[in-house]
């Protein structure tokens, strides 16, 4: 009899090891903190909503990964992608200064237009190199954008004035206190959503735009899970893309700029 007892706690033993592995896979599931900005309606909203942040779910999401999103301005975000205090921050581009100090994803999140904006009381100038010198032109705060728009810029001895956000500088457009503000846009925040949203429609208006830029989530080079964390995403991404989530996820975000609804 001693021989059958291994028998008789067989259901047992099964059970208690098909309930190990469904604890398992619910332990196998983390959570990570990624930063997200405050300021960048729609693909980066203050409420941790957006265009963006909903791609990086997804592809988490798709590698068993869960994402805690912190929201915080962009300026500070990508600082602590440099310092390491977070693994990755959502949305980054790759500006000469950050080459080798982050790690991008394999394909971007977006690809954006600089957009120029002008009050129509003060016409600007189509082309940068015809803009009076001294020209002030609103930017944002720690944003990257195309270096030679920069450059051209800075040999034209433009004055940049960066604010915190583009609805920052698209208000002191229409209020006459700088003459150019550039905003990024793409399909999903078309070149007028924002002016609407900062209510200062009809006020101002874009008039040319200068050089692309792809936006990525950028992960941090002195992280210890980041190079860990950025292969996974780059799977989970490109069975989002593969599947036509992302596609998905594009349309409803467009309709939400469009109607005010998600």
């Amino acid at each position: 009899m001693p021989a059958l007892r291994p028998l008789l706690h067989a259901p047992a033993l099964i059970a208690l090891a098909f309930v190990s592995a469904l604890s398992g896979d619910v332990r196998s599931r983390e959570t990570i903190d990624i930063g997200v900005e405050d300021a960048a309606a729609p693909w980066s909203q203050a409420d941790g909503t957006g265009y963006a942040n909903d791609l990086v779910r997804a592809a988490f999401d798709a590698e068993g990964i869960d994402v805690r999103l912190h929201v915080l301005p962009y300026a500070r975000c990508k600082q602590h992608v440099l310092n390491g205090v977070l693994v990755a921050c959502v949305s980054m581009s790759q500006a000469p200064e950050l080459r080798g100090v982050v790690r991008f994803s394999a394909k971007p999140l977006f690809v954006f237009t600089c957009q120029f904006y002008e009050n129509p009381r003060w016409p600007l100038a189509r082309r940068i190199e015809d803009f009076p010198r001294g020209t002030r032109v609103g930017t944002v705060i720690g944003y990257e954008y195309p270096p030679e728009m920069m450059e051209r810029l800075e040999r034209r001895g433009a004055i940049l004035e960066p604010a915190p956000t583009e609805e920052t500088n698209l208000k002191k457009l229409a209020a006459g206190r700088i003459a150019a503000a550039v905003v990024n846009n793409d399909a999903v925040k078309s070149a007028d959503w924002l002016a609407e949203r900062a209510g200062v429609m009809g006020r101002v208006h874009s008039v040319f735009n200068i050089g692309h830029m792809p936006a990525y989530i950028g992960f941090s080079t002195v992280h210890p899970r980041a190079a860990l964390l950025a292969d996974r995403f780059d799977r989970g991404y490109a069975r989002v893309i593969a599947s036509g989530e992302r596609d998905r996820i594009q349309r409803r975000w467009m309709a939400h700029a469009s109607t005010g609804r998600p």
